[in-house]
């Protein structure tokens, strides 16, 4: 029945629907109204239907094939987390109480634990079950070499034991400076040695140097492919050959927060991957590629740290469905404490509902036939691979990090962000929109990182929403070496709604600062010129409609400036078109808008109060 209705009704096609919307916006210009402009340089249309995949069917298809899935053929991925702890009986107890909450890899930190002893750390911890994996290690040979002995004393058999060392000289170059003349030669060692544990990886391409330094998807993929090329072409100096490199290989891919992009972007990575391992002729099978989605760093923040549980949730959601083989969601309060309990429980918990309650794991693959995320795929895929093509033109990934063209690359597309960040058009909620003002932090307890020295430009970690958090800081600092938190007294007058939106976006504003704010309304202007004289606040804001501005604002700020509070800051909420001269020689000092630049003027505000 439902066959028959619907061939009543003629196809209508894409342009007949592009037409329909063009008329609605009324001569509006379709493209800057409803084209969205990606961070990566791609134009996103509104919708997509199945025109745009005319011709462009079959590449994608490969991927139901080598996804991973479980035996039923749904979504499978494992949970790792990492174990927390500063001594060897600690980390034992954190391991154990995490696998008896179902985690399924344990990550352990190496360097930050005095006296690392493998047979205290995995103390009564079923090898064979679980994938045991080890980072920021200075020695990875004598780590593995260690656990090797370990192995074989507890009788388990090295073909069983999963899990992964992440060595990755270059990454390390590129936030550290440092790279041993002798690194890739170790590396070749370390390859040498594990080839009877073929499912234990021993290079990991890690992406959190170029994510969390600000790169975009499109930089991501290209720079992690080039430094397995990088990786191929230094180690078949010592004689291990492409299929060895690729056989160790494990992807530690961060993961961010926008939703399809990190979709597309995680399907980009597995195809790519594909194509760089043909580009060697090896008999590299696809399927044994391995990605383990990360938290990131730059996303996450350090004021209003619980939203950090909403954005690991979409993030796990994203890179689940994009189809990585494990996830490793930190900790929400990882920004400012060591994760309790509770905290990794909540993270681990993520993985579990997506599990247990939204049957993700019995679905083959979600996003496949979705016209925008297969388009969004290609897009993000031709970009990286014309990226990739271009820095091995010019010699591969180390020679262009050593003359500054992925940095250069990077820092254009952080500025970027920064700059979308700072006007607040890229949102990021509890620090740059909707703070917390009753939220306090004390800055004694947040470290301060320093730019390290080094040979080469170095890049450098750190949280998209920095530039926010040090303003908030620096009041912080002032307010805990004794100076009054700054206030902010808003003035309202005449209509209800405008009114109430601007001194609403006013607090919201000022509060990203660490500056606390009140409302007054006022039946008229003259009352509230009063308010604002006797107010104690630092800065007063006029609050209402532009009709009512253009009838009274120059009259209130002459009326403020010649009254005993003329040494205080007044300012208009809202944008003063072509008014802004008038009022600003009428007295107003500045404007609150959305055009407005936030950290610019925020800094200045803090300078006026001698905030330093």
């Amino acid at each position: 029945m439902a066959e028959k209705l619907f061939s009543d009704f003629e196809p209508i096609s894409k342009e007949t629907w592009k037409e329909k919307v063009i008329t609605d916006l009324k001569g509006a210009d379709f493209d800057k109204k409803l084209v969205w402009k990606t961070e990566n340089g791609m134009a996103i249309s509104p919708y997509y239907t199945s025109e745009d995949r005319i011709g462009k069917e079959g590449f994608l298809d490969q991927l139901k094939d080598i996804l991973p899935s479980s035996e039923s053929e749904g979504l499978n991925w494992d949970s790792f987390q990492k174990v927390v702890g500063s001594s060897n009986e600690e980390i034992n107890e954190n391991a154990l109480y995490l696998l008896d909450r179902g985690v399924e890899g344990l990550v352990f930190d190496v360097d930050s634990i005095k006296n690392f002893d493998i047979e205290m750390a995995l103390k009564g911890i079923s090898i064979e079950m679980v994938h045991v994996c080890f980072e920021n290690v200075s020695h990875p040979r004598t780590l593995v070499r260690d656990y090797v002995g370990y192995l074989h004393i507890h009788g388990v058999s090295l073909d069983k034991v999963r899990g992964y060392v992440n060595f990755d000289p270059l990454a390390n170059y590129t936030t550290a400076g440092d790279l041993e003349d002798e690194s890739f030669q170790r590396l070749s060692r370390l390859i040498s040695y594990t080839t009877e544990m073929p499912g234990f990886k021993v290079l990991s391409i890690n992406t959190d140097a170029f994510v969390n330094a600000g790169a975009n998807h499109v930089q991501e993929l290209a720079f992690s492919l080039n430094a397995v090329v990088e990786y191929i072409d230094q180690l078949g100096r010592f004689n291990i050959e492409p299929e060895e490199v690729l056989g160790n290989l494990i992807f530690q891919a961060t993961v961010g927060g926008d939703y399809f992009h990190e979709i597309a972007k995680f399907r980009a990575f597995r195809l790519l991957s594909i194509e760089v391992a043909k580009l060697y002729d090896t008999s590299f099978i696809p399927e044994s590629l391995l990605i383990v989605a990360n938290s990131s760093l730059w996303s996450k923040s350090l004021y209003d740290p619980n939203v950090n549980m909403l954005r690991n949730t979409t993030e796990a959601m994203s890179a689940v469905l994009g189809g990585v083989n494990a996830i490793n969601i930190v900790a929400h309060n990882s920004s400012y404490e060591s994760p309790t309990k509770q905290s990794q429980r909540i993270a681990l918990n993520i993985s579990h509902i997506m599990r247990e309650e939204a049957y993700l794991g019995k679905v083959a693959d979600p996003s496949a036939g979705s016209y925008y995320i297969d388009s969004l795929t290609e897009q993000i895929m031709d970009a990286a691979l014309m990226l990739f093509q271009t820095i091995e033109s010019e010699n591969g990934f180390l020679k262009c990090f050593n003359n500054g063209v992925i940095q250069s690359l990077i820092t254009k597309t952080r500025d970027h962000k920064e700059k979308l960040i700072a006007q607040r058009r890229s949102v990021y909620v509890g620090t740059n929109r909707y703070p917390n003002q009753l939220e306090e932090i004390n800055p004694e307890n947040i470290t301060v990182t320093h730019d390290k020295v080094s040979k080469v430009e170095l890049l450098q970690p750190q949280r998209a929403t920095l530039q926010f958090e040090n303003l908030r800081l620096k009041t912080e600092q002032y307010v805990h070496d004794g100076g009054a938190r700054p206030k902010v007294f808003n003035a309202l007058f005449g209509n209800l709604a405008m009114r109430k939106a601007r001194s609403t976006f006013a607090m919201d504003f000022f509060g990203t600062a660490g500056f606390v704010s009140s409302e007054q309304f006022y039946n008229s202007v003259e009352e509230a010129i009063e308010g604002a004289i006797t107010s104690d606040a630092d800065v007063i804001v006029i609050c209402s409609s532009d009709q009512e501005y253009a009838e009274s604002v120059e009259a209130f700020a002459k009326a403020f400036k010649s009254s005993d509070a003329k040494s205080k800051k007044l300012l208009l909420a809202g944008y003063p078109g072509d008014k802004e001269q008038d009022y600003l020689a009428a007295g107003i000092d500045g404007f609150v808008h959305v055009k407005t630049n936030a950290i610019q003027a925020l800094k200045q505000f803090q300078s006026d109060l001698e905030i330093v």
